[in-house]
C-alpha cells in the first residue's frame, strides 16, 4: 500500500494545533492536589477532643489551685486571734492590778476588785474580764495607762492614741468619739485555773462591762 508523504495543508495543521492548545488548556484548568508534609485534614470529631481535653485540663488545674489555697487557708488547732488563746494562770492577775496585753490574741485582760469605787475602776465587777484592745471608734490598739490623770483620778484608764477615746478599767466609754464602751471576749477557766480566751467570741461593750466578769476560787483575793 502507497503511503501519502505529502506534507499536511495548512488547514489540517491549524486544526491540530487548536485541539493540543484545548487539551493543554483542559489539563491546567483541573484541581491539582498537593500533598503538603504534616498537613491534617479537618476533622470535627478530633478537634471537639482537643477542646474538650483543654478545657478538662484547665478546670483540673484551677480546682486543684483552689483546693491548695483553701487547705493552706482552713485553720487548724488555731492559737491566735480568731480562736481560743492561753492566757496563763489566774495567780498570774493580782486583784486590782494593771491589765496585762496579749499580743498574740489582741486583748487585754485584768482582776477586777469590786472595792475599787473610783471613777476609773472596775465599776463594781469581780473577776476576769477580757477586753478586745481594738477601739470602737476606727479600730486602734487601745493601752493601758496606769499614769493616765483624767478627770482628776490619776489612777488609770484605757486610752486610744489614735481619737483619745478613753475608759475605765472594765472598759466604759466616758470621753471621746467611740460610739460604745470596748467590746468583751469570752473567758474561760478550768478546775487548775489556767485560763482560755475565747477571741472568736466578741460581745458589743456596754454597760454591763463589770458584770461579765468571770470569777474563780484560785483567783487572788
Amino acid at each position: 500500500m502507497a503511503i501519502d508523504t505529502r506534507p499536511p495543508n495548512r488547514e489540517q495543521a491549524t486544526e491540530v494545533w487548536r485541539d493540543q492548545l484545548r487539551q493543554r488548556r483542559a489539563t491546567s484548568s483541573a484541581p491539582v492536589t498537593v500533598d503538603r508534609p504534616g498537613h491534617i485534614a479537618a476533622d470535627p470529631s478530633r478537634r471537639r477532643f482537643i477542646l474538650r481535653s483543654f478545657w478538662t485540663g484547665l478546670g483540673v488545674t484551677i480546682a486543684a489551685g483552689l483546693g491548695l489555697a483553701v487547705d493552706f487557708l482552713y485553720p487548724r488547732n488555731v492559737r491566735g486571734f480568731g480562736g481560743p488563746v492561753p492566757a496563763g494562770h489566774v495567780s498570774d492577775f493580782p486583784r486590782g492590778g494593771a491589765p496585762q496585753q496579749f499580743l498574740s490574741g489582741r486583748f487585754l485582760i485584768a482582776n477586777l476588785d469590786p472595792s475599787e469605787t473610783r471613777t476609773g475602776g472596775s465599776g463594781g465587777g469581780a473577776g476576769l474580764l477580757a477586753l478586745d484592745w481594738k477601739c470602737p471608734h476606727l479600730g486602734c490598739a487601745v493601752p493601758w495607762k496606769s499614769d493616765f490623770n483624767f478627770d482628776n483620778d490619776a489612777g488609770g484608764w484605757y486610752r486610744c492614741p489614735c481619737h483619745m477615746s478613753t475608759y475605765t478599767r472594765s472598759g466604759i466609754r466616758v470621753h471621746g468619739p467611740a460610739p460604745r464602751s470596748m467590746d468583751t471576749m469570752a473567758v474561760e477557766i478550768d478546775e487548775a485555773g489556767n485560763i482560755t480566751v475565747q477571741t472568736g467570741q466578741i460581745s458589743r461593750g456596754g454597760p454591763d462591762n463589770p458584770e461579765r466578769a468571770i470569777e474563780h476560787p484560785l483567783l487572788p483575793a
